[in-house]
Parts: structure tokens; C-alpha cells; sequence
């Protein structure tokens, strides 16, 4: 636990405290601020009491209890500009350390100094932060735990519920339950929403992955279907090949220069022929023609004409031997004739034969001419189709290779998404695991956890507490408090009454002990005791004589069981007697306020 023990404050130029410094030295005890107003000597306030707690918040917020502007606070009867000196020793874990606090105004400023080493941040604001965290001071508890005024314009019983809740709260020091849930519900509302957004992408990648599988599995079975198509159109190709090759070996060769050489020697030949027809055919003409003039001649012989149609003599003088023997020789010649005419025909006849086998080789080989020039045009045709074939097998393999590279293509894009999805997947079951944690952290801080606990454990203290004090202080109300921190207020006959149905000394009552109460709790409870308790007014409200004894046994109680300096605001005559420590006494005169030796009063 913290220790502060506030030594020494020292005041220029603050509200009506002028030039001359007003010193306070925070000694254990009982002690008392008092005074006199010289301006209005009718009058027992103004003096200038409360600037004294006034300055020591001053110190430490740069505020004053009464929320004045910052351009009220000096003297306006001075030009000296508003200085305020705080000295502490803090008592932590980590040993002991002297600090010591100036603030001033016109020009605004604070500084702050650790065993003589200057620690003033970068500006006010972080000036007065870093002392709140060095004191552990929040201005709530200070005005209900160590600056207490029982003349507050608004007592803790008539806040309401929330400003109540909230400051005991602060009390017990769960304040942090309600910042870390505050701070756990941002974070988780934060992560919520990545959470969601990263969950929308992941759907949305899912999605497109989904797609980009069964757009692969349309393609590759498309691919597959092609491909075997053309691995079938390859091994078809192969096949046809094959045989076009084996059909090619088994073509013979052919020269078809010799057989149209072949057939140009025949038709010569035929030709030749048709010319020795021709020749025999006249020569058979001609004997024809010689047989039958001699047929002719020879039946002219011994007729009546007169000359001789051989020898052309006449007739008369030959004679009938020369007659037949001219006609001998007639006859034989036209056999003769008719033997050529026989022999020319024989030889004829060879001829037609001679020539229509010419013709028959002729025609055989025209034959073997188009066979052969169908043989030739059939292989140049087979070539071809060899060509087309090997042309058709290099565009397959090409087709192939492309298939092949176009789903190693689409394969990378698939993977590229799966890492993204796995990715994904990654922070948002971190996002889940995180949100998981945060709801049981949530509920932890939570009014139904820790907080729940805590408060059903510390409320029997509060309760306790609170009506130690209110018998001490001999009231006739019973307060206690539920676990939703609502008050409960009984009266003498535990009737539940309203704070307000109560007479002011029992109101001044019930706000003193939460005053107690209050003070108590933070030093066992808020990790940090501070060694002052400043009472503002504390006897000069609606408490009589016997009030004033019973609460002036409390103090003297405390300063002896909590070591503390205590200091009561009054300008009651009879605060004084209550005093074990030093009477503080302020006199105002002409508007400024200054600190008189008691003894020489």
C-alpha cells in the first residue's frame, strides 16, 4: 500500500490570502482553523477558513472545490501572482521519495519535483495527470474522503443513483471493473467487427474458391474429354500411318516411261502393220483386178473378134494351136494371179493377226499405264496423307502441351486462394478465440462476476461500517446498503423512511457517517492512505453540544488509530476545546486573509 504524508503547504496571493505567505503544516493530531473577520466582525464566515483546503486541492487538481474560473482565484487586490506550494513524502513498495508541488497562475503554470529532480511533463495537463497517478488521487474521493464539507450543496444521500453507484465504486476501488469493461466492450466491439469483416471476406474467398474448384473440375473434365479425344485422334493417326506406310512398302515400282516407251514401240509396230495391209491389201487389189481382165482375155480367145486380146494380133492369124496354147498361158496366169491373190491373203490374214495382237499388247499396256498412273497417284495420295498425318500429330502434341500448361496456370490460382482461405480461416479463429476469452473477461469484470463478488464481500464491511458510525453519533437511523448500492433508511420504529423525511441534525448525521465510512474504506480498501482528513464546517451545522462531543471523540479516535493529521474548518468557540494539535487562526482585514499566532490572540 501507498502512504502520503502531506508535510508542509505553503499559500501566496491564492482567493484572499495576499502577499504574505499562510503556512499549514500537516502534524499529527487534532487541529483546528478558526479566525475572525475584522471587515464584518457581525460576521463569522469569509474569513478565509476553506482557502486553506481550497489551495491544498488547488495543488493538486489546478481546480478549487468551488469550481471557480482560474481568473477568480488570485487576489484582486494584490499584483503578485498566485503561488501554491504542496510537500509530500510518498511510502510505496519501492521506498521512500520527497515530492514537492508548485502551481501558479498569471502565467499558468505547475511543476513537480521528486527528491529535488524535476519530473514537470510537457504541458499542464500531463503535469497534473502524472501527480494524480503519483498521489493516486481523483477528485471524488478527495471531496468525500479527505476534504470533506458536511455543508455540501449536495449531501452523497441526496445524489442520485448513478452519482452515488459511481462513487462508491470509486470507494471500493472498482471504478477499474467498470473502465476495463468499458475498455473490454470497445475492444470486443472492435474485434466484432473485424471479426465480421474478416469473416464476409473468408465467405467471399470461400466462395470464389468453390467456384474456382468447380470451374476446374468442369475444365478438366472438359480437358480430359478433349484429351482423350485427341490421344484417341493420335493413336487413330498412329494406326493409319502405319498402314499407309505398309500399303506404301507394298506398291511396287512402277516406270511408266518404259511402258509409255513400250506402248510407243507397239503403236509403231501397229503402224508397220496397217501399212503392210494397206500394201497387200492393193497388191491383192491389183491381182484381183489382173485375174479378172485375164478372165476376161482368156474367154475372148476363139471368139469372133478379131484381134487378139493378149497379144493384140488378129485373130485370123493365128492359129487354133497358138490359140490354145495362148490360152494355156492365159489360165495360167490367172491362177497365178489367184495363187498371189491366195498367197497375198494368207499373208494378210498374218498381218490382222500380227496386228490385233499389237493392239491386244497395246491395250494391255494402256492398261498397265493406268493401273500404274493409278498406282502412282494412289502413293502420291498416301504421301500426302502420311504428311497430313505427321502435321495433325504435331498440332495434337501442341494442343496437348497447352492443356497441360493452361491447368498449371489454374492450379496456382487455386492454391493462391486456398492460402488465402486458410489465411482467413487463421485470423478468424483468433478473432473467435479472442472474442470467446473476452466474454469470459467480460463477464469476470461484469456486474454477474468479480464486481458481483467483490461487492457482496466488501458490502457487510460498508454496511458495518456505516452503522458503527451512525451509533456512535447516536443516530436513530439504520442505513444499509443492497448489491446495487440503493440505500435502505430505517427510522427509530424500522420503518423504511426517505433521507429527506429526516430532521437536518439526523440528515447532518447520516452524512457524516458516509463521511467516515467513506474514509475508512478507501484507506483499507482504495490501496493508498493519506495521512490528512480536512473537515470543512464539520461543527457548524445543526449538531448541538452533545453532537459535537460525540463527533469530536470520533476524530480524536482516528488521529490516534489512523496516525493522521485532522482539521476541523469552524468558527465555532467550541471546536477549539476539541483541539490536541495546533489552532490554526486566519484574521481578514481590508479583504486579505492572513495567519495569526494563536498564542499572541
Amino acid at each position: 500500500m501507498k502512504k502520503v504524508g502531506f508535510k508542509k503547504l505553503s499559500i501566496v496571493n491564492f482567493l484572499s490570502i495576499g502577499e504574505e505567505p499562510v503556512t499549514v503544516e500537516f502534524n499529527k493530531g487534532l487541529h483546528v482553523i478558526t479566525g475572525n473577520n475584522k471587515d464584518k466582525p457581525d460576521r463569522r464566515n469569509a474569513i478565509g477558513k476553506s482557502t486553506i483546503a481550497d489551495a491544498l486541492y488547488f495543488a493538486i487538481f489546478g481546480e478549487t472545490l468551488r469550481e471557480l474560473k482560474k481568473d477568480l482565484i488570485p487576489n484582486n487586490l494584490t499584483n503578485g501572482k498566485t503561488h501554491v506550494e504542496l510537500d509530500f513524502e510518498l511510502d510505496s513498495p519501492r521506498g521512500k521519495n520527497n515530492y514537492k508541488i508548485i502551481r501558479t497562475l498569471s502565467p499558468s503554470k505547475v511543476f513537480i519535483f521528486k527528491d529535488g529532480v524535476d519530473k514537470t511533463r510537457d504541458s499542464i495537463k500531463n503535469t497534473t495527470a502524472y501527480i494524480n497517478s503519483v498521489l493516486s488521487a481523483s477528485p471524488s474521493i478527495f471531496q468525500n474522503c479527505v476534504i470533506m464539507t458536511v455543508n455540501n450543496a449536495v449531501p452523497f444521500m441526496a445524489k442520485n443513483k448513478i452519482e452515488k453507484r459511481k462513487f462508491i465504486e470509486d470507494i471500493f476501488g472498482m471504478e477499474v471493473f467498470s473502465t476495463m469493461l468499458t475498455a473490454l466492450r470497445n475492444e470486443y466491439n472492435d474485434i466484432s467487427r473485424e471479426h465480421d469483416t474478416q469473416l464476409t471476406k473468408l465467405e467471399e474467398i470461400e466462395k470464389a474458391y468453390k467456384n474456382y474448384e468447380d470451374q476446374k473440375q468442369r475444365i478438366l473434365q472438359t480437358r480430359k474429354e478433349k484429351k482423350e479425344k485427341y490421344l484417341t485422334r493420335q493413336e487413330n493417326n498412329t494406326k493409319e500411318k502405319d498402314n499407309l506406310e505398309k500399303e506404301l512398302e507394298g506398291i511396287e515400282e512402277v516406270n511408266i516411261s518404259k511402258i509409255k516407251g513400250g506402248i510407243s514401240s507397239l503403236e509403231g509396230g501397229l503402224k508397220d502393220q496397217d501399212l503392210k495391209i494397206e500394201v497387200n491389201l492393193e497388191a491383192v487389189a491389183r491381182n484381183k483386178a489382173l485375174a479378172a481382165t485375164r478372165k476376161e482375155n482368156y474367154k475372148k480367145i476363139g471368139t469372133d473378134e478379131e484381134k487378139c486380146p493378149v497379144c493384140l494380133r488378129s485373130i485370123k492369124e493365128h492359129d487354133s494351136n497358138l490359140i490354145a496354147k495362148e490360152k494355156e498361158k492365159l489360165k495360167a496366169s490367172i491362177h497365178e494371179a489367184v495363187e498371189h491373190i491366195k498367197f497375198i491373203s494368207e499373208g494378210l490374214k498374218n498381218l490382222r493377226e500380227r496386228k490385233d495382237k499389237f493392239q491386244k499388247v497395246i491395250n494391255e499396256c494402256q492398261n498397265k499405264l493406268s493401273e500404274a498412273r493409278l498406282q502412282e497417284q494412289n502413293k502420291k495420295n498416301i504421301t500426302q496423307r502420311i504428311h497430313q498425318l505427321d502435321k495433325w500429330q504435331k498440332e495434337l502434341k501442341d494442343d496437348l502441351e497447352v492443356i497441360e500448361s493452361t491447368e498449371t496456370d489454374f492450379d496456382s490460382i487455386i492454391i493462391d486462394t486456398k492460402q488465402r482461405v486458410d489465411e482467413l480461416e487463421k485470423k478468424v479463429k483468433k478473432y473467435r478465440s479472442s472474442l470467446a476469452k473476452l466474454d469470459i473477461v467480460k463477464y469476470v469484470v461484469s456486474e454477474e462476476g468479480v464486481k458481483s463478488y467483490i461487492v457482496n464481500k466488501l458490502l457487510d464491511l460498508l454496511n458495518s461500517k456505516l452503522l458503527h458510525y451512525l451509533k456512535r453519533l447516536d443516530s436513530n437511523a439504520i442505513c444499509i446498503f443492497n448489491e446495487y448500492f440503493e440505500e435502505e433508511i430505517l427510522n427509530e420504529k424500522n420503518k423504511v423512511c426517505s433521507y429527506f423525511n429526516f430532521s437536518g441534525a439526523e440528515r447532518k448525521s447520516i452524512d457524516l457517517a458516509c463521511l467516515f465510512t467513506f474514509s475508512d474504506i478507501r484507506r483499507l480498501q482504495g490501496g493508498v492512505q493519506y495521512n490528512i482528513a480536512i473537515y470543512d464546517e464539520l461543527f457548524d451545522s445543526s449538531f448541538d453540544e452533545k453532537g459535537i462531543e460525540l463527533i469530536t471523540r470520533i476524530l480524536q479516535d482516528r488521529v490516534e488509530e489512523l496516525d493522521e493529521c485532522s482539521i476541523v474548518i469552524s468558527h465555532r468557540k467550541e471546536s477549539i476545546k476539541a483541539v490536541t494539535g495546533d489552532v490554526i487562526y486566519l484574521e481578514k482585514e481590508n479583504g486579505i486573509t492572513r495567519r495569526l499566532d494563536y498564542r499572541e490572540i
